[in-house]
């Protein structure tokens, strides 16, 4: 199965990366794991990110998303087909005199406090790695630095989320009636992280 061929279906040519040189080059991080993926793929819009979990169900293929790749612990690697979101999702949105910021998961961390500077405010998490480190590692990864303590961290600090499911569905937490939608469409997956959450309380 030529898995770029078929993908050519969902994504132009371009944004699709499964030369040698190419998975080569992404099949590690900045730990010492190696996962060769079958294709580098590089969607712009939440639209194409659905039509990639279609393909994944269909052709049994697991997609990876990754942004800068600095992990040390091998999750921004695979075998399968890996998401690049470091190109096309670098958007930043200051709001409410700096009291707020919304980002995209492909902006740098240093690039969010670049914006938040004239404001004399700054992002709560502050890894090592925050010249480097782009949004979507940083809130997946909870990451807190030196600085931040446990108050900072990327949990503490993050208001909202806006997210795709792999059935398609997209849901945000800025919006109330999601909360609804999210139980009546997903009602597995939302008793069990009620249960995670009570458990978590108890």
């Amino acid at each position: 199965m030529d898995i770029a061929l078929l993908l050519e279906s969902i994504l132009p040519k371009a944004r699709i990366r499964a030369r040698l040189i190419d998975v080569v080059s992404y099949a590690s991080d900045a730990g010492f794991y190696y996962l060769r993926p079958k294709a580098v793929v590089q969607p712009v819009s939440v639209e194409e990110i659905k039509q990639l979990f279609a393909f994944s169900h269909q052709h049994q293929v697991p997609l990876t998303f990754r942004t800068a790749g600095t992990s040390l612990s091998g999750q921004s690697i695979t075998d399968g087909i890996l998401v690049d979101l470091s190109q096309y999702w670098n958007k930043v949105q200051v709001e409410q005199e700096g009291a707020q910021v919304r980002v995209q998961p492909g902006v740098i961390g240093a690039i969010v406090n670049a914006h938040l500077r004239p404001y004399m405010r700054k992002i709560g998490p502050d890894p090592a790695s925050i010249n480097s480190a782009m949004m979507g590692g940083i809130l997946s990864n909870n990451a807190s630095g030196m600085c931040c303590g446990v108050s900072k961290n990327s949990y503490h600090t993050t208001r909202y989320i806006s997210f795709v499911l792999p059935n398609g569905q997209c849901y945000t937490t800025e919006k109330q009636i999601d909360y609804l939608r999210f139980s009546e469409e997903c009602p597995e997956l939302y008793l069990t992280l009620q249960q995670i959450k009570q458990q978590i309380r108890n």
